[in-house]
């Protein structure tokens, strides 16, 4: 992922803000079972390198919300291949069966931490 200038965490969140976006950071910290302070934390280089904004939303002026810029857009796009090269040599490397057996798991501790 080096190449796009991003990092893997940067990459979840720019994902998220893309299918989400423009959203709100607690409803963006809920669905990535995530601390809002943390999350908010996270998204400060993202927001230093304008490749997001955080701004009051237009409906709740107490509430902030994410969106991508145009620079986020192009990082973005210049790392979803570098992103899935990943995912097949990790496939390549398990195997499919292991590696589903595995994001289950996942899901399952997420889903967990979800409700706690």
């Amino acid at each position: 992922m080096k190449p796009s200038g991003i990092l893997p965490t940067q990459f979840t969140l720019l994902v998220v803000i893309r299918g989400m976006g423009p959203v709100a950071i607690s409803r963006m910290a809920e669905a990535l079972v995530m601390d809002r302070t943390t999350l908010t934390r996270n998204l400060k280089p993202l927001e230093r390198d304008r490749l997001v904004t955080v701004k009051p939303s237009r409906h709740d002026k107490r509430t902030r919300e994410v969106n991508l810029t145009k620079k986020g857009v192009k990082h973005l796009e210049l790392a979803l291949p570098l992103w899935q090269e990943a995912q097949q040599k990790i496939e390549a490397s398990l195997g499919g069966e292991r590696l589903d057996r595995m994001l289950e798991d996942l899901t399952a501790v997420v889903s967990s931490a979800a409700t706690t």
